[in-house]
């Protein structure tokens, strides 16, 4: 049987060739969505100085057409002035301090992507008239993309669909530098959201907040799909032995209140009392900004701490299996609905976890799904360093392996509970 082609145009500041966490979500979702017979034109922003690239990431996407348009953010013109040289980027990314950087995030209205607006409304507004969409998709953070995509929806007359990658008011971790600031965002936030045909959360939470500060009237739209893991991601991997050592990793980076701070203070505890083995090694892969390489480099325990930059996501895939414990942080502040993709693909990883993440939140609702049983607070340093004694011994004894997952959570099927759910509401309209 033959299907119609649906058109899509999906808006998404971050995509590969940039690397990172962020880039993750939208290139799964043109992968899959094209398998469900949709063609999908993303609109991009042109090279800016970032913190990492992947390439290799950038070919599993699966879109029909790639758009990389020009922008005026501080980015964009650090581009055009520095070349984008590493030094740069380093300077930039990993050595100011996360105040400063907080600081200039925050003049700008709504964020400081604005500058990408005009030129990525411009270039969809000429694609548009080209391409009979179906549909107009934004992707966010930014949240740039979110009023970029209103905007050309409404002007071409077409169904919109918002994806909440992260929150956007109601980020456990966003701040704003005046109230009018926060006004002009509850402002755009809402007309959006009651223009939009289909929403999309990461979290049961992001759903629940939306609808209570909003209207309850949103429930309808929304629909929870989660990052997920991707099987594609953990095929042909070889997962290496670590020798004598039993090796605890965390892969990713550090954001908002997160902080390995109380890891490390449990550990240099153990130390004191005398009970910190000595053939372990705590590998942190990702990119650490200055905050993070200062709690590592002046621990009293760094002999055991091995910091390794940003690879290719396949490459971040194999350091997990190759681990004998993943380690996972997130604070007990305001997060209860905070659920990072690497919590699932830390699951389909099958290796226990330290989970340093608010008991009563989502992500430890999840583990438990799949019996998960060490879980604590992340500021909770005497038990971090119980459960790190217990994961070591298990370890020991090469019982740190856990059994096999179902799809529930892989990017295959919740993409494709999502696809349903669009093309129920599109055929509605």
């Amino acid at each position: 049987m033959q299907y119609t082609k649906r058109r899509m145009m999906l808006f998404s500041y971050f995509y590969p060739p940039l690397g990172g966490p962020g880039v993750q979500r939208p290139c799964k979702m043109t992968a899959y969505l094209q398998k469900h017979n949709w063609d999908i034109d993303v609109i991009s922003v042109k090279e800016i100085v970032y913190h990492s690239k992947d390439k290799k990431l950038f070919s599993e996407c699966g879109e029909r057409k790639l758009y990389n348009v020009p922008s005026l953010d501080l980015m964009s013109i650090l581009k055009l002035v520095s070349g984008g040289s590493k030094k740069v980027r380093e300077k930039i990314y990993f050595s100011t301090p996360e105040k400063f950087k907080n600081v200039i995030r925050n003049l700008f209205p709504v964020d400081d992507k604005i500058g990408w607006l005009p030129f990525a409304y411009q270039s969809a507004c000429r694609l548009s008239k080209k391409n009979d969409y179906d549909v107009i998709i934004a992707t966010i953070g930014p949240y740039t993309s979110a009023v970029t995509a209103y905007l050309v929806a409404k002007n071409c007359k077409k169904p919109l669909v918002i994806d909440y990658r992260d929150p956007w008011i109601l980020h456990p971790y966003l701040t704003f530098s005046t109230p009018l600031h926060k006004k002009i965002g509850e402002y755009w936030e809402n007309k959006i959201l009651h223009y939009a045909e289909v929403i999309t959360t990461s979290s049961k939470k992001n759903k629940d907040d939306l609808c209570e500060k909003y209207g309850k009237n949103l429930n309808k739209k929304i629909k929870v799909m989660y990052n997920a893991w991707d099987e594609r991601d953990f095929s042909g991997i070889d997962s290496p032995k670590n020798g004598k050592n039993v090796v605890f990793s965390y892969v990713g980076g550090f954001y908002g209140n997160q902080t390995p701070k109380f890891f490390i203070q449990a550990l240099e505890e153990l130390k004191n009392e005398n009970k910190l083995p000595n053939d372990i090694r705590i590998q942190f892969v990702g990119n650490l900004f200055r905050e993070e390489k200062e709690i590592l480099a002046n621990s009293t325990v760094n002999q055991h701490i091995e910091q390794i930059p940003q690879v290719p996501h396949k490459k971040a895939i194999q350091y997990m299996l190759s681990s004998n414990v993943l380690l996972l942080f997130i604070t007990s502040i305001k997060s209860k609905g905070v659920v990072a993709g690497k919590v699932f693909e830390y699951i389909r990883a099958q290796k226990e976890i330290l989970a340093m993440v608010p008991v009563e939140g989502e992500t430890a609702d999840i583990l438990r799904e799949y019996d998960y049983k060490f879980i604590c607070n992340m500021e909770n340093v005497e038990t971090i360093k119980q459960n790190f004694i217990k994961l070591y011994e298990m370890a020991k004894e090469n019982k740190t392996d856990k059994p096999a997952v179902d799809e529930k959570y892989s990017r295959k099927k919740q993409i494709y509970e999502f696809e349903k759910f669009l093309k129920k509401h599109l055929a509605g309209n």
